[in-house]
């Protein structure tokens, strides 16, 4: 599998048990896992993994060959990777969080900066933009600022709040 193909899905927590269960986080929350999941060795490469079992009820997995507690703990703290092609469809003005990160910000024709986060903890999600001039500025994602997403080409319009660049 190429990394190119491969998003973040999810994180391994710790250990459940002696017999190589381990507790899971999965992003988004409705999202049916695949069968093979993937996980970075210490050189960076992509390690698959496959399910073995899969309570989405208790958020525990265990996979095949990790049959003890000594064996899952090598791989937990760390986040899985799922293919791309796997995540559920989304409706029309809805985005994946990978889809807007480094996306160029335009404004009035010019690259005024990059995405560098998104904070959804608030009833608003907010894009924290890192500006040209290297100040980090926070947008709301609402449509009266974010004019246009072009996921195809990396690339969001906005018209920010008078003010937003003195910030």
């Amino acid at each position: 599998m190429k990394k190119e193909e491969l998003i973040i899905g999810g994180k391994i927590h710790g250990t459940h048990g002696v017999r190589g269960d381990l507790k899971i986080e999965v992003f988004p929350p409705n999202y049916k896992l695949p069968s093979v999941l993937y996980i970075k060795d210490k050189k960076g490469e992509f390690k698959p993994l496959e399910v073995e079992s899969y309570s989405k009820r208790k958020s525990l997995i265990k996979f095949k060959g990790y049959d003890d507690i000594d064996k899952a703990k090598k791989i937990k703290h760390q986040y899985f990777y799922v293919p791309k092609d796997t995540l559920p469809k989304l409706k029309k003005d809805e985005y994946y969080e990978f889809q807007l990160l480094d996306a160029d910000v335009e404004f009035n024709g010019k690259i005024v900066g990059k995405i560098e986060k998104i904070d959804d903890r608030l009833s608003t999600a907010y894009l924290l933009i890192r500006c040209t001039d290297d100040k980090v500025r926070h947008l709301p994602f609402i449509s009266e600022f974010v004019k246009e997403v072009d996921v195809d080409n990396h690339k969001i319009l906005i018209t920010p709040p008078e003010g937003w660049f003195s910030l």
